[in-house]
């Protein structure tokens, strides 16, 4: 059985690449170019190492001087869980049901137990990606500030590997359970967008829940004054949490090398009962979804169907429509800008005691002033955060596939087309901005006018960052695709827009520190307005003025 699911696993994962590779030997002059996408990538995971370098060794270094380093271990692995559990939710049912490799594994002499296995290590091989960026690198900045003996190192490398494993399952066996009704669902793509909301609603609920520590103002107390005290509020977060955390930290070589033992155990234990359980759900729900289906049954109305209308309603509609009624798109591009912003700034606040207003009380000071220059570069910080995670502009042409090719053949400029093309992200960066601000404003009661400005310098950062992403997209677009999962998730040029958010933050911070001292916050949030509209105006007059050669790559 083991070489089985090895075998499968690799024919899985070979083919979820296969359109890389053969997009890469379309042309062999394409060597030096290939080269320098490769340096390129390397600078740009550099980047996002350095700053989460930098983020990781400031947290550090304040939580040595008060005796509560190991809570960093605590905290960052729950991002880790976070984002992983999350991240897989999207994944597990594309890699698992909607895959089109399901038509020809399905009818092969191989148990379920098999699939279920293969897809599932698959899902976990392209979560640890994440996992080593945002793991690897903190932990081992950790090690060095707190001079961590050669067996942190080995317990590093175990915990990264096992401990991602369970969010993983966790997320998968919510996706076998629901699926398991896909049979009776009559359309598979709003079938499949509402068993991912309600996957996502269930996982939201349970985090939330598991968060209220409860924790009474005399325990914190007493945890702050007992060294590494506080990270015993995090260990009952989420399952092997609390393993993982003493297999890193603990003072005792036995007690740490017996919590590695058992987070091993346990994980091990719980993916075998998730194959066994996986193996009665997992046919019920890949038949289903292969049989369910859209039923097209209706009378073509020829008056509406050929009723006349503005061309950018027309063409503005139809990428909504894309976006909306293709349940993978509206998962991958648009529900994150959604979701994202909720579930961040809600986990900041849920389960905090001492609060004013349901924000803690130091936080509640500091904004009493109504004015500070840290919130507005908190909130700004945040918005062109979960910007990074809308990836509608950027994949606006690969949507299209090999039909793009028509943009240069309809009458309809090339410019007013990207003009139409980027209005749907800008519009979910508004919306995205909107929610963000109603949550700051339910939490803090900030003044209208300082509020409004921040909304304004946020929709001109959206607004930047569309025109941006649909140059990298035409630039790399990615036309050749089995499947709407791979437009997403298997298309290297989503990298970009973590690259433009982390670049603005940078700068933004950079900008405050520099200007703080002579600016008030209106006055920079203004200016970031500015900023930020001037070099939306340049960009677009740099796609106007290359735009047949920006269209060269689609034919």
């Amino acid at each position: 059985m083991k070489s089985k699911v090895i075998s499968l696993t690799k024919v899985i994962l070979k083919n979820s690449f296969q359109n890389m590779e053969s997009a890469k030997s379309i042309n062999e002059n394409k060597n030096k170019k290939s080269i320098g996408v490769i340096i390129l990538y390397i600078f740009v995971f550099l980047y996002l190492a350095g700053i989460i370098g930098v983020f990781s060794n400031g947290l550090i270094k304040e939580l040595i001087e008060i005796n509560q380093e190991q809570m960093f271990l605590g905290l960052n692995l729950l991002v880790i869980a976070g984002f992983v559990l999350i991240q897989s939710i999207f994944s597990a049912i594309n890699i698992l049901y909607y895959s089109k490799d399901n038509e020809y594994i399905l009818p092969l002499p191989i148990k379920p137990s098999q699939i279920v296995a293969s897809k599932t290590n698959v899902l976990l091989l392209t979560e640890y990606f994440i996992v080593a960026i945002i793991g690897l690198i903190p932990f081992t900045i950790y090690g060095i500030l707190t001079s961590a003996n050669i067996l942190y190192y080995i317990a590093m490398l175990i915990v990264l590997v096992a401990f991602p494993i369970i969010p993983v399952l966790i997320s998968s066996l919510l996706v076998l359970i629901v699926m398991s009704f896909a049979k009776f669902a009559k359309n598979k793509n709003r079938f499949q967008l509402i068993a991912t909301i309600f996957i996502l609603i269930v996982v939201f609920v349970v985090s939330f829940t598991m968060s209220d520590t409860s924790t009474t103002p005399e325990q914190l107390i007493e945890m702050v004054t007992k060294a590494n005290g506080l990270v015993e509020t995090l260990k009952g977060s989420f399952p092997t949490l609390g393993m993982a955390i003493d297999g890193l930290a603990n003072e005792s070589i036995g007690s740490q090398i017996f919590n590695l033992f058992l987070l091993v155990i346990i994980t091990t234990i719980i993916y075998i009962i998730y194959i066994a359980i996986g193996q009665k759900l997992y046919l019920k729900g890949a038949v289903g979804s292969l049989a369910s289906g859209k039923k097209t049954n209706r009378k073509l109305n020829e008056r509406k169907a050929f009723k006349k209308s503005l061309i950018a309603r027309t063409y503005i509609g139809k990428e909504f429509k894309t976006l909306i009624k293709n349940p993978i798109f509206f998962m991958q591009c648009v529900l994150p800008a959604i979701l994202f912003p909720i579930l961040i700034i809600g986990l900041l606040f849920v389960g905090i005691k001492g609060e004013q207003n349901g924000v803690p009380t130091d936080i509640a000071e500091m904004v009493t002033n109504k004015t500070s220059l840290y919130l507005a570069i908190g909130i700004l910080c945040a918005i062109q955060f979960f910007l990074m995670f809308i990836y509608i502009s950027v994949t606006a042409i690969s949507r299209d596939g090999q039909n793009a090719v028509f943009m240069k053949y309809i009458p309809v400029p090339l410019m007013k087309q990207i003009d139409f093309k980027v209005i749907p992200n800008i519009v979910m960066t508004t919306f995205m901005n909107i929610i963000t601000i109603i949550i700051v404003q339910y939490l803090f009661k900030l003044p209208i006018i300082y509020l409004f400005l921040i909304t304004i310098a946020g929709i001109a950062m959206g607004i930047l960052q569309s025109y941006v992403s649909i140059i990298v997209d035409l630039k790399k677009p990615k036309l050749e695709w089995s499947s709407e999962y791979a437009v997403v998730k298997q298309n290297m040029n989503l990298i970009w827009p973590v690259l433009l958010g982390m670049l603005n933050i940078t700068i933004m911070i950079i900008l405050a520190i520099s200007l703080g001292k002579f600016i008030n916050s209106y006055i920079f949030i203004i200016m970031i307005a500015i900023i930020y509209l001037l070099l939306t105006v340049a960009v677009r007059k740099y796609i106007q003025k290359n735009v047949e050669k920006l269209f060269e790559k689609i034919y």
